[in-house]
């Protein structure tokens, strides 16, 4: 079984070592739109328009489910699902079940792009859920090394002493910085490619994994080897918009 996985840069990479950790045995295609990250800052349209031209790749390459390994576009699956007929999944709503099995309030930190959409924060209210909202506009460009100074604490500090029980990584990017949100919140953070990982049910076969991304530069050679712990030959392929 041959799975696409996609987010803008290496944030999906979390997704995509979580489902190895549970499912060693199937075939990975990895796509990091790293070209034209961060996704968290672009429109709906932009994002459909950037979204599709890789679901088109996935299609090229034979791919039986796609996991879409990025918050912002997991809330527009159903935008991505009209373009194909590849199965979709996506972070949220796993984790939304999930926040509905243990907790009744939590914080949710997401990009812009989420936080505006609003998807998130519904689908948790409707099941009940208080939810404090928080956009982190600073993370991913940090973290991809766009930007070189993260003040964190200032980012977070909106969402001190208020009365929730966990909080939500609304962006695989952001379980890089899980120990320090952590620290600051003083509260267990939840990993969506964690959550996904445990729930998802695929068929194993054979293993294998191809890593591609739409720039590639020394930094992020060396991230990817870091998250996913072994050396991975990157393959720069910039699809068409």
């Amino acid at each position: 079984m041959k799975i696409g996985v996609f987010d803008s840069g290496i944030g999906g990479l979390n997704v995509l070592k979580e489902l190895i950790n549970q499912y060693p045995k199937l075939e990975y295609l990895y796509y990091g739109d790293t070209f034209y990250l961060p996704y968290g800052e672009k429109s709906k349209e932009e994002l459909i328009k950037l979204g599709v031209r890789i679901i088109r790749f996935f299609e090229e390459n034979h791919v039986d489910r796609i996991v879409i390994a990025c918050g912002t576009c997991s809330s527009l699956v159903d935008e991505y699902q009209k373009y194909t007929k590849i199965p979709i999944d996506n972070v949220i709503d796993p984790t939304v079940e999930y926040v509905k099995k243990y907790y009744q309030k939590v914080a949710l930190l997401a990009t812009p792009a989420t936080i505006k959409n609003g998807i998130f924060e519904r689908k948790l209210k409707q099941e009940g859920i208080e939810v404090y909202p928080l956009s982190c506009p600073s993370f991913v460009p940090y973290l991809e090394g766009l930007s070189e100074q993260l003040d964190i604490e200032k980012e977070l500090k909106s969402l001190q002493n208020n009365e929730y029980e966990a909080a939500v990584l609304g962006c695989t990017h952001y379980p890089l910085l899980k120990e320090e949100i952590e620290r600051i919140l003083l509260v267990p953070t939840i990993d969506m490619g964690k959550v996904l990982s445990e729930t998802i049910e695929l068929k194993e076969s054979n293993a294998s994994l191809t890593v591609y991304m739409s720039k590639v530069t020394p930094l992020l050679e060396q991230n990817v080897n870091k998250i996913l712990e072994k050396d991975i030959p990157l393959i720069e392929k910039n699809l068409p918009v």
